[in-house]
Formats: structure tokens, sequence, C-alpha cells
């Protein structure tokens, strides 16, 4: 089921991205990683604030604070590169075509990694929700585990233009200590994390909890 769930994703997007042309699909290209970029990097934080008023729907919180600042920041920049850039720019056929193309895979990838990082703490009262992660090394979409790629690209990201200031009691990485950043998943156990937190929420009795 993950993995039909992911290809019509993948298809999907991939499908409306080259209707775009290749104009339309590199702006875009640009304002989908930036708001997977953003909404990655901010939704702990803003989880954690949340946490500190109620916790009761931490089972909850992540998964959709996370697709509203993706929605919102793509909002955002969808906005302000349409009003940038109200005129097409016109390419050869060989090169719209093959561009478009390229583009729109490429777009359908990002799409089903960010998916698939946030289906790890959807609230589907599963340990292994739509039949995947079974166990923390488990991987999605036949065995290609888009998720590991965006956590890794994310990490590396949180640590350089995308850095955050310390935020939870966490302990940092050492080689993050220094510059007094809380790099995103610094420890390398967010899927043991996040494994864990289902295997909680599917014992749980309902969603909101005390």
């Amino acid at each position: 089921m993950m993995t039909l769930i992911l290809l019509v994703v993948f298809l999907a997007v991939g499908g409306l991205v080259w209707l775009h042309g290749l104009w339309g699909a590199g702006l875009t290209l640009v304002n989908l990683l930036m708001a997977m970029l953003i909404a990655t990097n901010l939704f702990e934080p803003v989880c954690t604030l949340i946490d500190g008023f109620d916790r009761s729907y931490r089972y909850l919180t992540d998964f959709v604070v996370l697709w509203f600042l993706f929605f919102f920041t793509f909002g955002i920049l969808r906005f302000i590169t349409d009003s940038l850039s109200r005129t097409r720019v016109k390419f050869d056929m060989p090169i719209e075509m093959a561009g478009r193309t390229i583009l729109a895979i490429w777009c359908g990838w990002l799409m089903v990694s960010f998916t698939a990082f946030s289906l790890l703490f959807a609230p589907l009262n599963s340990e292994s929700p739509l039949g995947a992660w079974a166990s923390p090394q488990d991987g999605s979409f036949l065995g290609m585990a888009p998720e590991r790629h965006w956590l890794g690209f994310v990490h590396s990201r949180s640590r350089g233009a995308l850095a955050r200031g310390k935020f939870s009691s966490e302990p940092s990485h050492p080689d993050d200590a220094a510059a007094n950043v809380e790099a995103f998943d610094p420890q390398g156990d967010f899927l043991v994390r996040q494994h864990q937190k289902r295997v909680e929420y599917a014992n749980a009795e309902a969603m909101r909890v005390p």
C-alpha cells in the first residue's frame, strides 16, 4: 500500500509539473525544494513550542505542523515567483521537452521523499503504517528509502545555511556544540525515535493522550 501511494504521488506531481513546461517546472522545483526544507527545518521547534502549552496531541502535531508549514511556505513562494515572472521564457522544442521531463521527474521524486518522510510520524495508529517500516532499518518505495535520502539532505543543510539555534533539551552532536546550533537529527536516531513513537501510539487508547 505504501509503495502504491508513493507511486501515485510521483506520477501525479510529475505529470502536473510536466504540463507547466520547462520554465514553470523550473520555478516549481525551486519553490518545492525551499518549502520542503523550511517546513522540515521548522516543524520541530514549532511543535516543541506547542508541547510547552499542551502535549495531549503530541501524536498529531508533528504531521499537521509539517504539512501546514509546507503549504503555507509554498503558497507564499509561488505567489512571489508568479508575480516576478509573468512571462514564460520559450525554449527550442528539444530543450523544452527534455528539460520539462527531467524537472518533472525531479519534482516527483522530491515530493515522494517528503511524503514518505512525513508518513514516518503520521497518526495512522500502526507500528508499520501502510505496511512499511516494520523496523527502523526498513526502507519504503521498493527499498529505495526516499525518506532516508531526505533525512540526510536536511541534516546537512541544517548545519549550514539553515542552521537552527538550540530549542530543545536534546544533546547536541559534538561537531555542533561549538557552533551552538541544533542540527536536524543530530544523533542520527530519527528513524528509531519515530518507530518507538508509532509503537506507543498504536498502544494508546485515543489520539489525545494525557
